[in-house]
C-alpha cells in the first residue's frame, strides 16, 4: 500500500485511518467522541455509551503492585483449545512463548462486536511481543465467551489475570526503560503517533510541554492526555497500540 488515502483502521477503532504513503497517522474519519469533561478533582458520573457498530472498552487497569512482592498466582488454562500458561517468568500460548524480560511491548483491550456481524459478543484481547514497530515474535490471546472451559475460568477473569501478571513482571521494567531513555535526551515513539521527549509530548500536530500536562487516563478504549489548564483532553492514542497502556505511568514518572 503506497498511495496516501483513507483505509480501514488496522488498530480496530471502527473508523478510517489516514495512510500518508509511509506511515499510519492519528487522523481518523469519522473522529471519535471525546470522553466526558472532568471537573477539577472530581469525576462526573458517566453517561451510558451510545450504540455504535463496534465499541471498544478500556481494560480494567488495576493499580500495578510494583511496590510489593508479586501476588498473582500462575495461570494455567485452555483457551480456544490451546494451552495458555503464564507465571512470574513466562507467558506461553499455543506455539508461542516469551519470557517477561524479553517483552518490549504490551497491549490489552476489550471489544464488543456488532450483532449483525455474525460473531456478536465480547472479545478480550491480550498481546505481548518484541520490536513494537517492526514486527517480530509475539504472543496474542483472544478470549471469547465460552472459549475457556470450566466454571472457575471466566473469560474476563483469565484476561484480568494476564494483565496483572504483565503489570507485575513487564510493565514496571518497560516504563523505567522508556523514562530512562527520555531523561537521557532521546525522543521515544510510544503507541504509534505519540512521541515522548525531554520537553514533553507531541502527536497529531499537537505539542505539549511537561508543565502543561496534568496526566493521562484510559477511557473507552483510548488513552487520553490531559492538559493542566483544561478539563477536556486534546490528545489521544488508541488503547490497542503497542505500549499505549504504559502512557499514564510513563508520564507520571517523567513529571514526578
Amino acid at each position: 500500500m503506497s498511495q496516501p488515502g483513507w483505509y480501514p483502521d488496522p488498530y480496530g477503532t471502527g473508523s478510517l485511518r489516514w495512510w500518508d504513503g509511509r506511515n499510519w497517522t492519528e487522523r481518523l474519519n469519522p473522529e471519535p467522541d471525546r470522553p466526558p469533561r472532568l471537573p477539577p478533582r472530581q469525576q462526573q458520573r458517566r453517561e451510558p455509551a451510545r450504540e455504535e457498530p463496534a465499541t471498544t472498552y478500556a481494560a480494567p487497569h488495576a493499580q500495578p503492585t510494583w511496590d510489593r512482592a508479586p501476588s498473582v498466582p500462575a495461570l494455567d488454562v485452555t483457551v480456544r483449545g490451546m494451552h495458555l500458561y503464564a507465571d512470574d517468568t513466562v507467558i506461553a500460548y499455543g506455539n508461542g512463548s516469551l519470557t517477561w524480560p524479553r517483552v518490549e511491548w504490551v497491549a490489552y483491550w476489550a471489544a464488543e462486536r456488532p450483532a449483525g456481524s455474525g460473531h456478536a459478543g465480547t472479545q478480550w484481547i491480550f498481546q505481548a511481543g518484541r520490536f513494537p514497530f517492526r514486527g517480530g515474535p509475539r504472543v496474542e490471546v483472544v478470549i471469547e465467551p465460552d472459549a475457556v472451559p470450566g466454571r472457575d475460568a471466566e473469560p474476563e477473569t483469565v484476561w484480568g489475570r494476564l494483565i496483572q501478571l504483565c503489570q507485575e513482571h513487564a510493565e514496571q521494567r518497560l516504563v523505567a526503560e522508556l523514562a530512562q531513555r527520555v531523561r537521557a535526551g532521546e525522543s521515544v515513539d510510544v503507541a504509534y503517533g505519540l512521541t515522548v521527549h525531554p520537553g514533553g509530548v507531541r502527536g497529531n500536530r499537537v505539542s505539549l510541554s511537561w508543565s502543561s500536562i496534568s496526566g493521562a487516563t484510559v477511557d473507552r478504549g483510548r488513552v487520553w492526555i490531559q492538559q493542566a489548564s483544561s478539563s477536556s483532553p486534546i490528545l489521544y492514542v488508541p488503547q490497542q497500540n503497542p505500549n499505549a497502556v504504559l502512557i499514564p505511568a510513563l508520564l507520571a514518572r517523567l513529571k514526578g
